[in-house]
């Protein structure tokens, strides 16, 4: 009988600590990761960041840390992945926040210097950063280079009910030349803006909505007419780029 209880209370204990593993993870495994965590904060970060908390999702079966940089809680994460690899949400985090900074600072300027409405204006600013170079809300310095995509065309026009002019009627563009002169209007916009871009790629696509006009400048300042973007632009056929 004492062996029936015995056993009894095994499988209980069995049962109950494979339920709690299922909802709040295993405690060895806990373990194993704050120790990854830890050890990738050290190498990473110089021991600097800190670990708010861990937490397991039982719906994907893995744990994460929440983590903050001395100020408060940033809202980041670092995920720990079944092959033992980190997945740094902070940094990107960093990254996302500072190039959401760029992408309206820019199209506010460009809005401002060239009357293109910024929701004709899809921008995707690209930085590299040093990890913890910079804590998760800190501003963009201007120091790293920015690779900037902008395509030019008809987004949504979201004051379009409540106004008699749109612009909605220049896209997309009836041939090259008009093109170049919004192209080098934002060209000079973007000279006029402190930051160090590495390269600057402008398009909009045609009305067959494969072929686009395109020019790709590395140096702003190259461009001094619009001659000069003449010599430069492209026609591309994204159907037959991968």
């Amino acid at each position: 009988m004492k062996y029936i209880k015995l056993i009894i209370a095994v499988l209980i204990t069995g049962i109950a600590i494979y339920i709690y593993s299922g909802f709040f993870g295993n405690p060895i495994e806990y373990l194993k990761v704050k120790h990854a965590f830890e050890d990738y904060i050290d190498k990473n970060y110089d021991g600097k960041l800190e670990i708010e908390a861990i937490k397991f999702n039982f719906k994907t079966g893995s744990f994460y840390a929440q983590v903050g940089d001395g100020n408060y809680k940033t809202n980041s994460y670092l995920d720990y992945y079944y092959d033992g690899s980190i997945g740094d949400g902070y940094y990107q985090d960093t990254i996302t926040n500072m190039q959401d900074e760029i992408n309206n600072y820019i199209s506010y300027n460009i809005e401002k210097e060239t009357g293109i409405k910024r929701y004709y204006m899809i921008l995707e600013p690209t930085i590299n950063i040093k990890q913890y170079k910079y804590k998760v809300n800190d501003f963009y310095s201007g120091e790293e280079p920015i690779d900037l995509t902008l395509e030019l065309g008809y987004t949504y026009d979201f004051e379009e009910k409540s106004t008699n002019k749109s612009e909605k009627d220049k896209f997309p563009y009836k041939n090259k030349d008009e093109f170049i002169k919004d192209t080098y209007k934002i060209v000079k916009s973007l000279k006029k803006i402190n930051y160090d871009f590495s390269n600057v790629t402008i398009y909009s696509f045609k009305e067959d909505g494969n072929n686009a006009y395109e020019v790709n400048i590395k140096n702003l300042n190259d461009i001094k007419s619009e001659d000069d973007l003449e010599k430069i632009v492209k026609n591309i056929d994204y159907s037959k780029t991968e």
